[in-house]
């Protein structure tokens, strides 16, 4: 089951992630809780109270104007393979390769998948390992 999850973080991609997180730190007071990567192939997860959002450059096929939009919300998981059983099994759209994974953030890395909601929001669940 997936009710219930505290939210992980929500990810919006940007046009200018070194120029967004700077106003987001210098000017919201939003602390860097992670960096990964440099200039454009940075991704920031920058928090501020109860809130983390993970900053990171948006796609460049995509039209600009996506930019600066939410891209997903995130759900922290405990167990990412039960998880995404779960959601196969109740036929849940999968927007991901399966599950995923990036090695280069936190220190041992994060699990995660997404899937659709009936209106196309991208709900990711995520396990930091």
């Amino acid at each position: 089951m997936i009710k219930n999850r505290r939210m992980g973080h929500i990810g919006l991609a940007t046009n200018d992630v070194e120029a967004d997180a700077k106003f987001y730190i210098e000017e919201l007071g939003f602390m860097v809780a992670g960096k990964f990567g440099e200039g454009k192939d940075a991704v920031y997860f920058l928090k501020n109270d109860d809130v983390m959002y993970e900053m990171y450059q948006a796609d460049p096929l995509l039209p600009p104007e996506l930019a600066g939009k939410i891209d997903h919300y995130s759900f922290a998981s405990d167990d990412i393979e039960a998880d995404y059983k779960y959601c196969v099994e109740k036929g849940y759209k999968i927007t991901t390769n399966g599950i995923e994974e990036i090695p280069r953030f936190w220190e041992k890395g994060v699990r995660y998948f997404k899937i659709a909601s009936p209106t196309g929001e991208q709900l990711e669940f995520c396990q930091v390992l």
